[in-house]
């Protein structure tokens, strides 16, 4: 078991592939050759514009500040408008476009190595929560999570990254901003490190 702290001091900002932004990287995990298991990021997006092509990446969007924006996705399926901490899935496969951008916003980001690693994001919800593998972003406010042997307290931008095979408990001044991503293999291994 473990909790770890990631902060502003953990992160990195990198350039998107298509040059027209940047995205701030919380974590990013990678196999032994160098490809991507997973990764967590916040990125702004200020104007209309396609999505970096990610060919074998399942992705995760949920617009955590700003009125959002609206998601085209080439008729791979209908479009969908973000609204604030709802999450919505797709594929980095198809061709997607920011479109009708509603001001400027922010979004948390998972993406996952299609057939090795699923991400589940959702809310926090007070009291007990048990996961083998799981992130604790603490978009707005503090959140705490208590283990049988410790404690972190994360600040809104942080994350908090739990390795745990017992119940946990995760408390905060508003967890209708507090996202809870569960890792888990698709074959039913454990989590590389966990």
């Amino acid at each position: 078991m473990s909790l770890r702290l990631l902060t502003a001091a953990d992160f990195r900002r990198l350039p998107w592939q298509n040059g027209r932004g940047t995205t701030l990287e919380l974590v990013r995990h990678d196999d032994t050759s160098g490809t991507l298991l997973w990764r967590l990021s916040v990125a702004d997006v200020v104007e209309p514009g396609p999505f970096s092509p990610l060919p074998g990446i399942d992705r995760v969007i949920t617009l955590i500040d700003g009125n959002g924006f609206d998601l085209d996705f080439g008729g791979m399926r209908p479009p969908v408008s973000l609204r604030p901490f709802e999450p919505q899935a797709f594929s980095g496969d198809w061709p997607t476009v920011a479109s009708a951008v509603h001001g400027p916003s922010r979004d948390f980001n998972v993406m996952t190595a299609r057939g090795t690693i699923i991400a589940e994001v959702g809310l926090a919800e007070d009291g007990a929560m048990e996961a083998d593998f799981a992130y604790i972003f603490a978009a707005h406010g503090s959140v705490t999570v208590k283990a049988a042997d410790a404690i972190v307290r994360a600040e809104t931008g942080e994350l908090v990254e739990c390795r745990q095979e017992n119940a946990m408990s995760v408390e905060g001044d508003d967890l209708g901003a507090v996202l809870v991503v569960r890792l888990s293999r698709t074959d039913g291994t454990t989590i590389p490190g966990a």
